[in-house]
């Protein structure tokens, strides 16, 4: 069962990993987003609920596995509950704010997840992802906010 696990984890880590930056360039809209999105997240239970499973074989060693699956199902739950839920916030589009940041979040522990694998637990790789994600989340985050509304213009037709 631990090698399954293991196998699991990897698989969804690498998808997570592949599609991060694809689901993020894509258009905001249905379609390619959305698509890659679903793929996108179904990976991040995966990735989530084998950190859990390989938590159970060694605690005292993956307790940072186990925290790092807790929060990106969290994020990955309250990203897609904006998406889909979209509340009116801020102004209407404060639910893509949300959004953003959330899934944002979960590929920074997808990167996180990644450097401490290769960096054999280093603090860096513990800390780097999160720095620059959050430099990078910040930034989109502004964007965002700074997006004029769309309007729905109406006409009168003669």
């Amino acid at each position: 069962m631990h090698t399954v696990l293991v196998v699991i984890h990897a698989a969804s880590g690498t998808v997570g990993l592949l599609l991060a930056v694809p689901v993020l360039l894509a258009p905001k809209r249905r379609g390619r987003h959305t698509l890659l999105g679903r793929i996108y997240a179904g990976a991040a239970v995966g990735l989530s609920l084998s950190a859990f499973g390989l938590f159970a074989y060694h605690p005292a060693r993956l307790w940072g596995l186990a925290l790092l699956g807790a929060l990106t199902l969290g994020w990955l739950v309250g990203g897609l509950w904006f998406a889909r839920r979209r509340p009116r916030v801020m102004g209407g589009r404060g639910w893509r704010i949300w959004h953003l940041n959330l899934m944002g979040s979960t590929v920074i522990a997808f990167v996180t997840g990644f450097a401490v694998q290769m960096s054999d637990g280093h603090l860096v790789a513990w800390l780097a992802p999160t720095v620059v994600g959050s430099f990078l989340i910040a930034r989109a985050t502004a964007r965002e906010v700074a997006r004029r509304p769309r309007r729905i213009g109406v006409t009168a037709s003669s």
